[in-house]
């Protein structure tokens, strides 16, 4: 497991989220009170050009203090033209905006440098690896088959792929491929993996290959907005009721993808881009207290061309808070009863009396991808 080096990183994407903050806010003439990287007591402080700079104990996170946001902070005076509420409705959706947009921008530039420098790229819906005793095994698919449908759905990503196969745990389905060319069509039956997600343990292939400026650029881009996508599916699972809380935040991808970022630096940086876009995203989230939240109430100030009343923003960003923390705290307390259960199952399991067959042995793990997708 690799977990510190990633919720390092994670880390420094929040102090990078609120840098992009800071300095949207100084471009467009607002005043920044104070920048924090980390937290605990302060280490060292200095100031430059009107904010303070605080490095905490810890160096992991940060915030950002722009002058007048809170119309509660004492000292504020809702005439400075410096101040937060004295700006344009534009000029503070492009400051609440930066945020995201920095981790975009930060996720699009390491994808650059790899796809520039040369990297391991998708062979679209195609078998790279196959779990040994797996049901993939079984079917006898082979390395290099193409995906072509699933109970003679049309498959049109990897994505959806793993999807269906999550979807039917325990259920007959046919597999449509491509061998060399030739159709045909192969039987499997998804097992359920610890989260009850069916799996049939294959990962997808890659080769290794490296791009010119121009189509690098390209691939970049295409690559976040492929990410962007599985982010939405992956938030719309979730308001079904198909996808768990644990697995839809950022920390939850931590813990998916800690086994991928073992596998090199090329698949540590592509789990670093996914953790930089889940931010991104999660923080564009219309709910209090997010950048979302709050620039949901810009719009509605905009469009109405009436202001919400300071304290009734306050009240609300204030409970959305609270409630995200308590939704963290929920999931976070979950996740370790759940492990504490298994660990004392595992712990008064009685031995086996003989080893099993690699074939039934098997539970049907998936390795993972570079990105931290398998199935």
């Amino acid at each position: 497991m690799h977990y510190l080096p990633l919720l390092f990183a994670l880390g420094l994407l929040v102090a990078l989220h609120e840098l992009g903050h800071l300095v949207a806010a100084r471009l467009l003439g607002v005043r920044v009170d104070r920048y924090t990287f980390g937290f605990g007591p302060a280490v060292f402080t200095w100031k430059f050009r009107g904010t303070e700079y605080v490095l905490g104990a810890v160096p992991l996170g940060g915030s950002t203090r722009i002058h007048g946001m809170n119309p509660h902070q004492p000292g504020v005076d809702p005439a400075d033209p410096t101040s937060f509420p004295a700006q344009s409705p534009v000029k503070r959706l492009l400051v609440l905006l930066a945020g995201p947009l920095t981790n975009w921008l930060f996720a699009l530039g390491i994808l650059l440098a790899l796809y520039t420098s040369g990297t391991h790229v998708v062979v679209p819906l195609t078998v790279g690896t196959i779990n040994p005793g797996s049901e993939a095994a079984r079917a006898q698919l082979l390395p290099g088959d193409r995906l072509v449908s699933v109970d003679g759905q049309p498959l049109e990503s990897w994505s959806g792929f793993v999807e269906l196969i999550a979807q039917n745990s325990g259920r007959e389905l046919k597999l449509g491929v491509e061998r060399q060319g030739e159709p045909r069509e192969v039987k499997v039956r998804p097992r359920p993996d610890e989260r009850g997600a069916g799996r049939i343990g294959v990962s997808q292939q890659y080769v290794y290959r490296t791009h010119g400026p121009g189509q690098a650029l390209l691939q970049a881009v295409a690559h976040t907005g492929n990410l962007v996508i599985e982010g939405t599916r992956m938030l719309g699972g979730l308001l079904q009721g198909q996808r768990s809380m644990a697995d839809a935040n950022p920390v939850g991808l931590v813990k998916q993808s800690s086994g991928a970022a073992g596998s090199g630096l090329g698949s540590f940086l592509r789990v670093v881009v996914s953790l930089s876009l889940a931010l991104a995203l999660f923080h564009l989230l219309p709910l209090p207290s997010l950048d979302g939240g709050r620039m949901l109430f810009v719009l509605v100030e905009a469009v109405s061309r009436r202001r919400v009343p300071p304290r009734v923003e306050t009240v609300v960003h204030a409970v959305g808070f609270l409630v995200l923390l308590g939704v963290v705290l929920t999931v976070a307390l979950a996740d370790l009863r759940q492990h504490l259960r298994r660990t004392r199952t595992a712990a008064v399991a009685p031995p086996a009396a003989a080893p099993l067959p690699a074939a039934a042995a098997s539970d049907g793990g998936v390795p993972l991808r570079a990105d931290g997708l398998g199935n």
